[in-house]
C-alpha cells in the first residue's frame, strides 16, 4: 500500500509540471502548458512557460524577447540546441520547424533548458536560461492529443 501511495504521489507531482487546457478557439483541441518558471532577463525576475498548441511549440515570457543575436532556443540532454524559428508578438519565441523533433526529445527527456535574450532595446544583458521538467509531459501530450 505505501508503494501505490508513493506512486500516486509521484503521479501527482509530475502532472503538477504539465496542464491540458481547452483552447480558446473551442473546437475540441486543447493546449498543453508547462508550469510556469521564474528566469532573470537581466533587470528582473519574469515568468516564462512553454505552450504547445497545433503543431507549434512556443515559449512566453513575461519580457520583450531579442531575437537579433540567434542565440534564442532550447536543448535537451546532451542533445543539439534547437535555435527559435521566430519571435512573435515581441515575448514568444516561436518553434515550428522541428516540431516532431522537440516533442520526441520532450517525450524521452527529463528536463529542457531555455535559453533566452531579452530586450533588443536596451544595453545587452546576455543570454538567459531556465529549466522545465518535463516529468509527466508524455502523459499531458498524449492527454491533449484525446482532446481533439
Amino acid at each position: 500500500m505505501a508503494v501505490a501511495l508513493a506512486a500516486g504521489a509521484m503521479t501527482a507531482a509530475f502532472a503538477a509540471n504539465w496542464e491540458v487546457n481547452p483552447t480558446s478557439g473551442g473546437g475540441g483541441a486543447c493546449r498543453l502548458a508547462s508550469a510556469a518558471q521564474p528566469v532573470n532577463d537581466g533587470y528582473q525576475v519574469v515568468q516564462a512557460q512553454i505552450v504547445i498548441e497545433g503543431r507549434t511549440v512556443v515559449v512566453k515570457s513575461d519580457s520583450v524577447l531579442d531575437g537579433g543575436s540567434a542565440d534564442i532556443g532550447l536543448a535537451v540532454a546532451n542533445h543539439p540546441f534547437v535555435p527559435v524559428d521566430k519571435i512573435r508578438d515581441r515575448k514568444q519565441a516561436v518553434f515550428e520547424k522541428q516540431y516532431e523533433k522537440i516533442v520526441q526529445l520532450f517525450k524521452e527527456g527529463r528536463e529542457v533548458r531555455v535559453q533566452l535574450r531579452f530586450w533588443p532595446t536596451w544595453p545587452a544583458t546576455g543570454t538567459h536560461s531556465v529549466s522545465f521538467s518535463l516529468m509527466g509531459f508524455t502523459k499531458a501530450y498524449g492527454d491533449a492529443a484525446q482532446c481533439r
